[in-house]
């Protein structure tokens, strides 16, 4: 990138290293868009294989393909996440692998330096063997990037609020708050009206991002028992409803079209966000799962994020902590770095770009400027220990940031932050914030036949009241007892088993009352009403009332089995086949 450069302002050059965080890091706007690791770069566009060893570089990122695409919750058997895994335990992440040969196998994906052989293009750069960036992700402010001292220890960027973000959080809250369900109908009449004219689509977005802030904010001011409301912005919704076994009247999740909008993502990323919750409409449409404006959560409460983080990065415990716990790739050839946490969902890692300065410059007021090449080659001789320490003090912080900015969402949304990683599991445990809530457990627990079924089974199932009722009762009756997590989650899974027994049961009795209990009553009296013609309308009248009556026992008998819990995972299983 000979020809690419930065003007970095307002600070004082010190250590030559710039955070890139355009579409890179955590921080970024652009999003995953505009990053392509190796194995999809390399079907998409018959790339070539980086030199020397392909078939082992290709095993190696579809392990990390699987780690960071899977968004599946484990689904095999009862672990704790708080533990030390075995290296022949099933892996988390759900890949029915064992863990010495899935996360617990993970290393950097290339040496220091490494030859990348592949060639950039005119759309596309290579900074590593197996990742590459979109050349429109590297966009940068006109008076260039504010420039800050490295402090040499762990720190955090404050929270950045843009002024879209502080325009809708000044909006006037609405008079009346909507239910949930209404608001989820609402949303989706707007998307058919709205889907093609983006302003419209934004217009109409961000009112329905306002109003569902003010509907979960009413929820606290409810009669007791409140709604239970969870928080999770790592895996799939659908799925996450029935692995907690439909405990939480709602259940939280990350607005992707007021994310895309908001961050100026290009149309192609907003109609893939549009797609993805047009999969979920059902349980949208019936306030199970609700969409909320993340970044209003976080702005709203920007102060407090930015005052927790800095008490976390004052405690040497969780710092050094969090630090063990990073995978640190490189330098590599075009003296890039990644970072990223071990048995975490996170798809992409934080990432960094060596800056050499060429050129400094004094403004006409005093600042001083200079300017900094990107992508350079790496130097063998040269000392990247300092660059490589100030990174993992960054990350450091960014780690910590985002398990504050997810908590105070959740607080802010009124809903408790339900982890699904190992590694946040961790960290929260460490923070003291860990939800102590029979829904923690049930991520961990090995829950049948829920977890699988499609979003429209899952809302009609919800809908079933008393069932739900009867299968909470039944939750924290299993949890009674228990002393840890991993004690609730395996109670937890052995009453998922004996529900999905009870459902098999179920059916089983169904089919033959449907032959026996209403088919030959039915038959008899049909028989009964054609004897009775002889004797006129009021015979055949009273014959007919005599083979209702018959049938009362067989409807009665059905309507107690849909108050069970296992009717539940009888219809699970029926959508399943």
């Amino acid at each position: 990138m000979g020809d690419r450069s930065c003007i970095l302002r307002n600070g004082l050059p010190v250590g030559h290293t710039w955070t890139f965080g355009a579409g890179l890091d955590a921080h970024g706007a652009a999003g995953v868009d505009n990053i392509h690791r190796f194995r999809r770069s390399l079907y998409a566009n018959d790339r070539p294989h980086s030199q020397g060893r392909p078939e082992r570089l290709l095993r190696r990122s579809e392990r990390r393909v699987s780690r960071l695409g899977c968004w599946k919750l484990p689904d095999w058997t009862v672990m704790d996440p708080l533990a030390k895994f075995g290296r022949n335990d099933r892996c988390w992440c759900g890949t029915n692998k064992k863990y010495k040969h899935c996360h617990g196998a993970l290393r950097p994906e290339s040496t220091p330096g490494e030859p990348i052989g592949a060639d950039d293009d005119e759309s596309w750069i290579w900074v590593s063997p197996h990742i590459r960036i979109a050349r429109d992700a590297l966009r940068l402010p006109a008076d260039g990037v504010a420039f800050t001292v490295p402090t040499g220890r762990p720190e955090a960027r404050p929270v950045e609020v843009t002024s879209v973000i502080r325009t809708l959080l000044a909006a006037p809250t609405p008079v009346r708050t909507l239910p949930l369900a209404v608001l989820g109908r609402h949303r989706f009449d707007l998307y058919d009206h709205t889907e093609h004219d983006r302003d419209a689509l934004a217009e109409s977005v961000a009112g329905i991002a306002v109003a569902v802030m003010g509907s979960l904010s009413a929820i606290s001011h409810l009669p007791e028992p409140h709604p239970t409301v969870l928080w999770n912005d790592e895996v799939n919704p659908g799925r996450l409803v029935g692995q907690t076994l439909l405990f939480a009247d709602h259940v939280c999740v990350p607005d992707r079209v007021f994310a895309a909008l908001v961050s100026g993502r290009d149309d192609d990323a907003v109609r893939a966000a549009v797609t993805e919750q047009r999969r979920l409409r059902p349980l949208i449409e019936a306030g199970l799962v609700v969409p909320v404006p993340e970044e209003l959560g976080i702005a709203a409460q920007a102060d407090t994020v930015n005052v927790l983080t800095e008490h976390d990065l004052r405690r040497r415990d969780l710092t050094d902590w969090v630090r063990t716990q990073l995978l640190v790739e490189g330098p590599t050839a075009r003296e890039a770095m990644f970072i990223t946490a071990m048995d975490d969902h996170e798809r992409w890692p934080h990432s960094w770009f060596y800056a050499r300065q060429n050129q400094v410059q004094t403004g006409q007021h005093g600042d001083i400027a200079f300017m900094a090449r990107l992508f350079g080659a790496y130097d063998p001789t040269h000392d990247y220990g300092p660059w490589r320490e100030q990174n993992l003090n960054k990350a450091v912080g960014a780690y910590l940031r985002r398990a504050n900015e997810r908590l105070v969402t959740g607080e802010v949304f009124t809903a408790g932050y339900l982890t699904t990683s190992p590694f946040q599991a961790r960290l929260l445990a460490r923070k003291g914030a860990l939800l102590d809530e029979p829904a923690h457990a049930a991520v961990w627990a090995d829950i049948p036949i829920l977890p699988d079924a499609d979003p429209a089974t899952l809302a009609r199932a919800a809908a079933e009241d008393e069932a739900v009722e009867d299968l909470r009762q039944r939750v924290r009756s299993a949890m009674r007892g228990a002393r840890d997590l991993h004690t609730r989650a395996d109670a937890l899974t052995g009453l998922g088993e004996d529900l999905a027994h009870a459902s098999r049961q179920l059916e089983r009795t169904l089919r033959t009352e449907r032959r026996w209990n209403a088919i030959a009553p039915l038959l008899g009296g049909v028989a009964a009403i054609a004897l009775g013609a002889a004797g006129g309308p009021a015979a055949i009248a009273g014959t007919a009332l005599g083979a209702a009556t018959s049938l009362a026992p067989y409807f009665a008998t059905r309507v107690n089995r849909r108050r069970n819990a296992a009717f539940l995972f009888y219809l699970a299983h029926r959508s399943r086949r």
